[in-house]
């Protein structure tokens, strides 16, 4: 049996590729709170992460004859909901350098703007808990190392379950792992 799954959730699989929209439901049910929470850690706003889940969920519904048995049902979920939210950021990301207007330096949950004047040690802690520094610290990083490294240290998920969610090898999870966590740790050499 693929990835632990057991035969309930085969059979709803099975009803939902034949269009039984009740199967289906009971997929989401299973599986939301685990997707939304990763969404959010991720994006940080609950609105948009509901958005995003939702999305990922309708996708994930007319993908439903793509889904391979191979992998788990979670890990395919959870691969339709970060690519919508890569998508979405660089969606975003686009159309913040190219609109106007001018930016806070922190945002309503005490987390940096994209963009924002870079701030201090000092000022970062004066501002805030240790916890936003280090996210701050982790937002800063390339995306891939960012990814699994919210994947592995905050979301806890297996190397493998990383590696199927990003289509790379296991191999590739653990350098950029250890690479990211080398990066992350210059960036708070001043916390330790």
């Amino acid at each position: 049996m693929p990835g632990g799954m057991d035969e309930f959730e085969l059979g709803l699989i099975a009803r939902a590729r034949g269009g039984d929209h009740g199967a289906f439901g009971e997929l989401v049910q299973m599986h939301q709170d685990r997707i939304f929470a990763s969404v959010l850690r991720t994006v940080r706003d609950e609105g948009r992460s509901l958005d995003i889940v939702q999305d990922a969920f309708v996708q994930a519904f007319r993908a439903i004859d793509t889904y391979e048995d191979r992998a788990r049902f979670s890990t395919w979920l959870f691969r339709i909901a970060m690519n919508l939210v890569t998508s979405r950021h660089r969606h975003d990301s686009a159309l913040k350098r190219g609109g106007p207007g001018v930016r806070a330096s922190l945002d309503a949950q005490g987390m940096p703007e994209p963009g924002a004047p870079d701030r201090g040690p000092a000022e970062l802690a004066e501002a805030g808990e240790v916890g936003v520094i280090v996210r701050a610290a982790i937002d800063e990083l390339d995306e891939e190392y960012r990814q699994v490294i919210i994947m592995r240290d905050l979301q806890d998920l297996s190397y493998e379950e990383i590696a199927e969610s990003l289509s790379v090898p296991p191999g590739t999870v653990r350098s950029r792992l250890h690479r990211g966590r080398e990066k992350l740790k210059e960036k708070l050499g001043h916390l330790v």
